[in-house]
């Protein structure tokens, strides 16, 4: 029978909206279009239109920060270890029958299962970002976060501000202190973007049968709040004090399955 190609999008994913706003400059590093005019040194990344965005690396490279210390102290970090463990067994386990039901070499199996005991022996809620070398398993995607608003002067969305940086050299033996000053091109506070975060496949991680849907919303959720403190800086040069955000929800997440 023919699949419904909609309908396994649906049975496999969860998604999440998310509104991110700068509540001060936010740089991320990028390049210069061919018509922006000199006199900066270092430019937040754009898009094709010259438009701002947050790439969807770099909210996730500060998200799985976040969980990476939430792992210690959170509830429901040990209910997503484990399911975690009883999914990468089950297909351990059902990988095993496949090879050796189609003659696969032993050595082969050997070293199939010895690559399954290594990432679960290091299993952690870190999985929800992906497993090195393994596809298709339980995880977050996240996709580019994009500018809400119009604006009919492209500059209203940038700040030009500059920074001294102080470099110490010992040129010629004798010890010299020398002033840096950079200028850059940074989105300037009050700008939201707008993004989705797709729970892929969560509907494979269970404990003990039951889903871990709701949990791994919450816990989500929670991590994505910890921007709100201000504590964690979205992009490059947080000690210089960029990268602060404040993260909303949409009254309703968009959920599916």
């Amino acid at each position: 029978m023919e699949k419904d190609p909609e309908k396994m999008i649906k049975k496999v994913a969860t998604e999440l909206s998310v509104h991110v706003t700068t509540r001060s400059n936010l740089f991320i590093g990028g390049s210069p279009s061919t018509f922006e005019i000199g006199g900066v040194d270092l430019f937040t990344v754009t898009n094709q239109e010259g438009l701002p965005y947050i790439p969807a690396s770099s909210f996730k490279g500060t998200l799985r920060h976040i969980v990476r210390e939430m792992i210690e102290s959170h509830g429901y970090i040990e209910g997503i270890t484990q399911a975690y463990t009883q999914y990468l067994m089950g297909l351990q386990e059902k990988n095993i029958q496949e090879c050796e039901k189609y003659g696969i070499d032993q050595n082969r199996i050997k070293r199939m299962k010895e690559r399954y005991d290594k990432v679960i022996g290091k299993v952690s809620a870190e999985y929800l970002f992906g497993i090195e070398g393994f596809n298709d398993t339980p995880k977050l995607l996240f996709n580019d976060l994009m500018p809400l608003g119009d604006k009919p002067v492209k500059e209203e969305w940038f700040s030009i501000d500059s920074k001294n940086s102080i470099e110490l050299s010992d040129l010629g033996g004798v010890p010299q202190v020398a002033a840096n000053p950079r200028t850059y091109r940074v989105v300037r506070p009050g700008i939201t973007f707008k993004g989705d975060v797709l729970f892929y496949n969560m509907d494979k991680l269970k404990l003990d049968e039951q889903s871990l849907d709701s949990e791994i919303l919450s816990f989500v959720k929670e991590a994505m709040i910890r921007f709100n403190s201000g504590h964690y800086r979205l992009g490059n040069s947080g000690s210089r004090g960029y990268g602060r955000v404040e993260i909303q929800f949409d009254e309703e997440d968009s959920s599916h399955g």
